[in-house]
C-alpha cells in the first residue's frame, strides 16, 4: 500500500506537477481511501519526502546499473555524467525535481526536504571521490565543485527539455559539458604526471 501511494505521487507530479499533486490526487490514481493515505502519510509533506527519498535511490540505483558495465575506473569517471543525465530524463527525475521547486515555497517542507537531501548528496559526493581516486585525481574539493557543476547544469537542462521538447539540442549541451569534463581529466592527469616525473 505504502509503496502503491508512492507511485501515485510520482505519477501525479510527473503528470500534473507539484502544485496540482493533491492527497486527493493521489488517493484517486492510487484507488485508495482517504483513510488509507493518512494512515500512511499523515501529511502531504511525508509523502513528497518519501518521494524524494525513493527517487534518489532510483537515480543512483540507474547511475550504477548504467556504469557496471564499463571496465576500467577511467571509462566509468568519465561515463558518470551521461550515465546521470540518463537517469535524470527518466520519470522518477522528474517527479524528484517537482518536489525540489516546490519547496521553495513552502516552508514546512523546504526545511525537511533540505534534512533528507543532504545525506543523498553527500553519498553522492563520496562515489563519485572515491572513483576520482581511484584514477589518480588528488583534489577534493575540485571534484566536489565539478559534482555540483553537472548536477545543477543538467537540472537546468532538465527544465529546459520539459518547455522546449528539443532533446537534440539538450544531448548536445550534454555532449559539451562532457568535453569540458575531459579537459579537466586529462589536465589533472597531465598535472599528476608531470608530479610524478618531479618526484623522481
Amino acid at each position: 500500500m505504502k509503496a502503491n501511494l508512492i507511485d501515485a505521487a510520482i505519477i501525479s507530479l510527473v503528470r500534473y506537477g507539484y502544485g496540482k499533486t493533491t492527497l486527493k490526487k493521489i488517493t484517486e490514481i492510487a484507488g485508495v481511501s482517504r483513510g488509507a493515505f493518512l494512515h500512511h502519510f499523515p501529511t502531504r509533506t511525508s509523502i513528497l519526502l518519501a518521494v524524494v527519498e525513493v527517487c534518489s535511490k532510483l537515480q543512483n540505483d540507474h547511475v550504477r546499473k548504467f556504469l557496471a558495465t564499463k571496465e576500467s575506473n577511467e571509462e566509468i569517471f568519465r561515463d558518470i555524467t551521461i550515465a546521470t543525465w540518463d537517469s535524470m530524463q527518466q520519470p522518477y527525475s522528474v517527479a524528484y525535481m517537482e518536489v525540489m521547486l516546490g519547496a521553495r515555497s513552502d516552508p514546512d517542507l523546504e526545511q525537511q526536504y533540505q534534512e533528507a537531501v543532504q545525506g543523498l548528496i553527500e553519498e553522492q559526493n563520496r562515489d563519485v571521490w572515491r572513483i576520482a581516486q581511484s584514477v589518480g585525481i588528488e583534489d577534493k574539493r575540485l571534484v566536489e565543485n565539478m559534482v555540483q557543476l553537472h548536477r545543477a547544469a543538467m537540472r537546468g537542462m532538465l527544465l529546459e527539455l520539459n518547455h522546449t521538447r528539443d532533446r537534440q539540442m539538450a544531448d548536445d549541451c550534454i555532449d559539451l559539458l562532457c568535453k569540458y569534463k575531459e579537459l579537466l581529466l586529462n589536465d589533472l592527469l597531465a598535472n599528476r604526471a608531470n608530479s610524478n616525473k618531479s618526484n623522481d
